[in-house]
């Protein structure tokens, strides 16, 4: 168990350093591991009560009974401590999980904005660029025009958005 918590602390301070797939890969496989423990502390606490149970028990010298009862207690310590350790490292995967979670809904809100930002430029150009009659179509300053157009759009869009994430 000392083995297992020297190994989650260490996962843990180095992914506070710098969250890698890699390093949340290993600290499941120490999850995945520690069930395996969990379940054969279990058992062994299981094996040393039926033991208990026993007649074999009953021949036991006082010495022997008793060091047996040492063992179960410690069994049973054990598999405390493997269930701690198994949360511990749930909880962990958890906090990291949703920290990601966060990190994508900023990245994504970033992305969308930034999408309809330069969805606006495109837009007025491609009203601008179709072949059929427009106003401004014979301005000798029309492109000037049509991009200060797309400019103002573009700059009440970005306030309008900037105003709404604040919120």
């Amino acid at each position: 168990m000392q083995d297992v918590d020297a190994e989650r602390r260490h996962y843990t301070s180095s992914l506070r350093e710098r969250t890698t797939k890699s390093k949340l890969l290993e600290l499941s496989d120490l999850g995945i591991g520690l069930i395996y423990l969990v379940a054969a502390a279990k058992q062994n606490a299981v094996v040393i009560r039926q033991i208990k149970v026993q007649q074999p028990y009953h021949r036991l010298s006082d010495s022997a009974r008793e060091q047996l009862d040492d063992a179960e207690i410690e069994a049973n310590q054990l598999v405390e401590m493997t269930e701690m350790s198994s949360q511990i490292i749930g909880q962990l995967s958890d906090t990291y999980n949703n920290v990601l979670n966060n990190n994508l809904n900023d990245i994504m809100r970033f992305m969308t904005v930034w999408s309809l930002l330069l969805a606006i430029p495109t837009i007025v150009a491609g009203f601008f660029g179709m072949n059929v009659a427009l106003p401004l179509e014979n301005a000798p300053h029309a492109w000037l025009i049509v991009t200060g157009i797309a400019a103002v759009l573009w700059l009440a869009m970005g306030l309008m958005l900037r105003h709404s994430m604040r919120k």
